[in-house]
C-alpha cells in the first residue's frame, strides 16, 4: 500500500510539472468534498473561486452568490448528500436519481459557467453506515446525471472519479476517503489529476 501512495503522489507531482501556470481563474462549487479541498495547493498558478458548504444539497446552490462563476471553467462536485444513502432495491431509487438530474441540470445552467467540468458523485460508506447497494445506486445515478449532460446544449467536461476509489466490487478504498465520505489527502490527489485532466 505504501507504494501505490507513493505512485499516486508522484503521479499529481508529475502532472504539476506538466500544468501551465499562468493567471487563469477556476471556480470551484460544492458540498463537504469541495470545502475540504485546498484547492490553492492543489491548483497552482489559478485564481481559485470557491463555493462550498458543508452538508449542502443541489437546492442550496440557489441560495449562494455563483455569479463570480459566470464565464469561467467551474468545477461542480454536489450530491453525496442528495443521494449517497439511498440503496439501489429501494423502491424510489430510480425515481430520485431522475429528480436529483433534473434538480442538478437547472442549477448547472443557472452558474452561465464557459465550461463546467463535472465531478461524478463519490462512492460512499460514511462511518461504515451503508453498504454497496449504496455505490450501486451511485454508479447508475452518475450515468444518469452523464447521459443528462449530454443531451444539453451546456459546454461540460464529465469526470468519472467514482472508480478510482474503490478496492474489490463496491467497496470503498478507505486509504482514499479517511471516513468512508471525505477524500484523505491520497484521496484529494486523486481527484485532483482527473479533474485537471479535464481542464
Amino acid at each position: 500500500m505504501p507504494m501505490r501512495i507513493f505512485l499516486i503522489g508522484l503521479m499529481c507531482f508529475l502532472g504539476a510539472c506538466a500544468f501551465n501556470e499562468g493567471e487563469s481563474e477556476l471556480c470551484f462549487v460544492g458540498d463537504s468534498i469541495t470545502h475540504q479541498w485546498d484547492l490553492n495547493y492543489f491548483f497552482p498558478g489559478y485564481s481559485i473561486k470557491k463555493h462550498a458548504v458543508v452538508g449542502a444539497k443541489v437546492q442550496d446552490i440557489d441560495k449562494w452568490d455563483v455569479s463570480d462563476c459566470k464565464g469561467l471553467t467551474t468545477v461542480l462536485l454536489i450530491g453525496t448528500n442528495d443521494i449517497g444513502t439511498i440503496r439501489l432495491d429501494d423502491s424510489k431509487a430510480e425515481a430520485s436519481r431522475s429528480y436529483f438530474a433534473k434538480l442538478f441540470m437547472e442549477r448547472a445552467r443557472k452558474i452561465y459557467a464557459e465550461k463546467l467540468v463535472v465531478v461524478s458523485i463519490l462512492p460512499r460508506n460514511y462511518l461504515g453506515k451503508q453498504d454497496t447497494s449504496v455505490n450501486l445506486n451511485i454508479e447508475l445515478q452518475n450515468a444518469v446525471l452523464k447521459d443528462s449532460l449530454q443531451s444539453s446544449s451546456l459546454r461540460f467536461a464529465f469526470v468519472n472519479v467514482f472508480p478510482y476509489f474503490l478496492e474489490k466490487g463496491y467497496e470503498i478504498d478507505e486509504d482514499l476517503l479517511y471516513d468512508g465520505l471525505h477524500p484523505s489527502p491520497e484521496g484529494y490527489e486523486v481527484l485532483t489529476r482527473r479533474v485537471r485532466e479535464k481542464l
